[in-house]
């Protein structure tokens, strides 16, 4: 399988530089806490600091079964130069272990459209105009053409920004840009034509500094309902950062954001050690809480096993793996589908039992 689309990433944790002490993370909350996001939020931050990182995330459900991940990557890391890339991580119906895809260029190799609302990497594409998606990859390996029609605008919690330390010199910006949508098209993959609709959604994050060196957990999980979507990611912030966890949960129906928060409660249960000696253990029940002024949302997602476990540097060859061990641990992503059981009362109105399938990450380094 291709692995060039990781390679930049995994050689900043050879470059990784010592600790600072501790401190709380910092949100402005200034502002209406749900927030449109524009074009300009879309389209790139340039930044000079050297672990700059951009990239668009999209997770596709298909009814079929497919399980999809895909990926568009600028960074400033690179040995002499930073890098960009596409990745693209795929599970069949079949449920077998996902196949990973992956392909690399220059910086030179990125250019955007401002208003097109157009991003491209190499020969590959995605375009953001209003609630509408559209996603073009081309290689060898895989062919991609797809479009994803959003429910609702995007959303960011106030602006979009996470201060990691206390002069925020080290942040992150965290943007839901299409929280839910249907979509539809053709991949061309192992000799297939396959045509897909479903369900999706995309989000995007810019950070100044590798997520490694303040973070050693994080989680995630998308689950599309009929009529609603519940979308969050969570990190938990290193020992020596003081292990806060920080979290963005959305919660939309068909016609908009109901919530966009960081005061949910996330409890994660019941650890499964990987069978691999290289990895960790990964949880695989979260429990959720999420009480506001006019909804509260409680309940679980109960993981059914592993469709995707990708050991990040266990790709790298010895020598450099050695190395990126002693300095940043062995970061490991663990994939799972998951049984949803929750509960959303909305004032006002009966509550709503949501069941189902969830697609929940783990990234424990």
């Amino acid at each position: 399988m291709p692995t060039k689309a990781i390679k930049s990433l995994l050689i900043a944790v050879l470059l990784a530089a010592a600790l600072p002490a501790a401190a709380k993370v910092k949100v402005d909350l200034s502002g209406a806490a749900v927030q449109q996001t524009s074009k300009l939020d879309f389209v790139r931050h340039p930044d000079d600091a050297k672990y700059y990182t951009e990239s668009w995330t999209t997770i596709l459900q298909s009814d079929q079964g497919h399980i999809l991940y895909i990926n568009y990557m600028y960074t400033n890391i690179g040995v002499t130069s930073g890098r960009t890339a596409v990745s693209v991580n795929l599970t069949m119906p079949d449920g077998t272990q996902a196949k990973n895809f992956g392909w690399e260029y220059s910086q030179d190799d990125y250019t955007e459209d401002f208003d097109g609302g157009s991003i491209k990497i190499g020969p590959h594409s995605l375009t953001l105009q209003g609630k509408t998606a559209r996603y073009h990859i081309e290689s060898p390996e895989m062919r991609l053409n797809l479009t994803l029609n959003g429910w609702t605008s995007g959303a960011k919690f106030h602006d979009g920004k996470i201060c990691i330390d206390e002069g925020c010199t080290e942040w992150v910006l965290s943007y839901f840009h299409i929280p839910r949508g249907d979509f539809e098209g053709e991949m061309a993959v192992g000799g297939q034509r396959i045509r897909l609709k479903g369900q999706g959604y995309l989000d995007h994050m810019v950070n100044n500094q590798m997520s490694s060196k303040w973070s050693s957990h994080w989680w995630t999980t998308r689950y599309f309902a009929p009529d609603h979507t519940v979308a969050f990611w969570s990190f938990k912030t290193r020992a020596d950062r003081g292990g806060e966890k920080v979290i963005r949960l959305l919660v939309a129906d068909r016609e908009k954001v109901l919530t966009l928060t960081d005061g949910a409660t996330l409890k994660t249960d019941t650890p499964v050690k990987d069978p691999s000696p290289k990895g960790h253990s990964y949880d695989t029940v979260y429990n959720l809480e999420v009480k506001r002024p006019n909804l509260t949302l409680t309940g679980s997602f109960v993981g059914k096993g592993l469709h995707d476990r990708d050991g990040v540097l266990e790709r790298l060859p010895w020598a450099q793996r050695t190395i990126a061990q002693a300095v940043a641990g062995n970061p490991v992503i663990y994939r799972q589908r998951g049984d949803a059981n929750l509960t959303l009362t909305i004032e006002g109105q009966p509550p709503v039992s949501l069941t189902g399938t969830a697609l929940m990450e783990a990234i424990v380094n």
